[in-house]
């Protein structure tokens, strides 16, 4: 059984038809039922049952389309694997990193350079669910992030923390204005912070409004600190709450408050899986992230 013809088959099954198959498969009707056939000669049964035009997988159908289906995924990887490897210069190192952290990674990006001149630094932006996930599949071999939810495959090191810092056009608040309360905050459209799983600021803060029997007005939240405050660069009227390490780049347009109430600050940490772990890579990274004095991106 060749690949091509595991291909013909999967997308027989995805396309429910032969006709509609062989158009993606940009080749004529005849041949393409041709290799069905020549298929189940070999195995001796039925894949298909028919139903006019459409087609019914067997359970000896079924189970030929999973096992196909993966044997391809990993043709398709492997491919990818060898492509990278043989253009690489130099060993790779697979960083991620949280969206919630860029402006701390570009105020570190020239010590991590010249701490591995060698290797080509990849990284990878997303979400922490994300990261672990890329973690845990080998993909990545560190990430920057908050810490997992659920640490038990993994090994965590404090990097830094950050409150929360709200962000206002200059303008949008009464001058003077200090720590800004509840009320002030309910005020005025809000661009929110939110983990795509688990509980973090978002949730608390909602909280405390509902608390104090206000109703906050969130217009927008997003894992990417960086989309919240393109908005309010864009001209959005209103306030978004950011961790304080990413607020250096925003110049005098705008006023940096710190709340009233009491948040869970942003735990920045450097992850790696248990299986993974390689400690002279994870010190060095560390003295680079943590080491005394360095710029945390909040200028």
């Amino acid at each position: 059984m060749d690949l091509k013809r595991m291909l013909y088959f999967c997308t027989i099954v995805e396309q429910g038809q032969i006709s509609r198959a062989a158009r993606v498969l940009h080749m004529a009707q005849p041949p393409l039922s041709q290799r069905l056939r020549e298929m189940e000669d070999e195995f001796g049964c039925e894949l298909f049952t028919r139903s006019g035009h459409r087609l019914q997988l067997t359970e000896a159908g079924r189970l030929f389309y999973h096992r196909a289906r993966e044997i391809l995924r990993l043709v398709d990887e492997t491919r990818d694997e060898v492509i990278r490897l043989a253009t690489q210069a130099g060993p790779s190192l697979r960083i991620g990193l949280s969206p919630t952290c860029k402006s701390f990674w570009m105020a570190h990006y020239q010590d991590l350079r010249l701490r591995f001149p060698e290797r080509r630094i990849g990284l990878v932006v997303g979400d922490s669910s994300y990261l672990e996930y890329l973690l845990e599949t080998g993909k990545l071999d560190v990430a920057l992030m908050q810490p997992p939810l659920h640490v038990d495959n993994f090994v965590v090191h404090a990097v830094t923390s950050s409150a929360s810092l709200a962000v206002a056009p200059r303008g949008l608040l009464a001058p003077g204005a200090g720590r800004l309360s509840l009320r002030e905050l309910s005020r005025h459209p809000l661009l929110l912070l939110r983990r795509s799983v688990g509980v973090g600021s978002y949730e608390r803060l909602l909280q405390l409004l509902h608390d104090a029997g206000l109703n906050p007005n969130v217009a927008f939240y997003s894992s990417d600190v960086e989309m919240l405050l393109d908005l309010l660069k864009q001209g959005f009227a209103g306030i978004a709450i950011v961790p304080a390490t990413e607020t250096a780049k925003l110049g005098s347009d705008y006023e940096l408050l710190p709340l009233e109430v009491e948040l869970p600050a942003y735990q920045l940490s450097l992850v790696c899986r248990k299986a993974d772990q390689d400690e002279a890579l994870i010190a060095q990274l560390l003295e680079c992230w943590c080491r005394p004095g360095a710029d945390d991106g909040r200028g």
